[in-house]
């Protein structure tokens, strides 16, 4: 497994986000709850023009909401970034832009993160505006299920490096496993499988679940959703929220606005 952990800027700071776009449309909707519950300060403006004529102060991280796969607006967003000269932007993709030529990171020369895949890719960008909700209690025990153990060495790593216990688990063994916090698992012991008979094979299900893969796409994000997966993570791509779950961490500083 390749892993790797993002880190936008180096240090967490507490700078602001600025969120360009919709906000509620079913592609960015998930991705803004996010945000607005995880970071010290987020400023919302509806579009480019909005952002300029009402900028916001220390801005450490733009994000960049894209519905289409229109070439429009590149020269507001340009003017934007040189307002914000220490700050990061990135593209949040919706699904009309897939497989857009030129491709929108060749037209604004920034990083983009399609809609379906936010969970891996965001929290790395917000470290630069705080981290402003860790969950509240680590887990005590993590079950790394995949086929081997070569594929579960890098998830074991960061799920020992709480407090939690944490062990491997082959797909054989599911029936074995009980009484776990949380089960992680890899795409080596989910190819093929559907998820509810994988499921089924739990002596105990009711726990948190976090898939982490390298085939997430709209309609299999779906399927692990709705078999009770709380969690999908893509591979290779950010870990952050791997582990910053792991740590836990019991303080909850207030959001302000911008």
């Amino acid at each position: 497994m390749s892993m790797q952990l993002v880190d936008h800027g180096g240090a967490m700071d507490h700078g602001t986000l600025l969120w360009i776009g919709d906000r509620d449309a079913d592609a960015f909707c998930d991705a803004y709850d996010f945000c607005e519950s995880h970071v010290s300060q987020l400023a919302y403006r509806v579009d480019l023009k909005t952002a300029l004529l009402r900028p916001a102060s220390a801005v450490r991280t733009i994000l960049c909401c894209r519905d289409n796969d229109s070439a429009e607006s590149i020269e507001l967003f340009q003017t934007l970034c040189r307002l914000h000269t220490d700050a990061k932007a990135f593209l949040l993709l919706g699904p009309l832009c897939a497989g857009a030529r030129p491709a929108p990171s060749d037209l604004f020369d920034v990083p983009t993160i399609t809609w379906h895949q936010w969970e891996s890719f965001l929290p790395g960008y917000l470290r630069r505006c705080g981290w402003a909700n860790q969950p509240s209690a680590a887990p005590e025990s993590i079950a790394v299920v995949a086929s081997s153990y070569a594929n579960a060495s890098a998830l074991l790593s960061i799920a020992s490096s709480g407090r939690a216990s944490a062990l491997w688990c082959r797909p054989d063994q599911l029936a074995t496993l009980r009484h776990f916090d949380e089960v992680w698992w890899d795409d080596s012991a989910t190819q093929g499988e559907c998820w509810d008979d994988l499921m089924n094979r739990l002596a105990d299900p009711d726990c948190q679940h976090v898939w982490i893969s390298g085939n997430v796409t709209p309609k299999t994000k779906f399927a692990a959703r709705q078999a009770g997966v709380d969690l999908v993570i893509a591979k290779p791509g950010d870990f952050t929220l791997l582990i910053d779950r792991v740590a836990g961490g019991s303080g909850i500083r207030q959001r302000r606005a911008a």
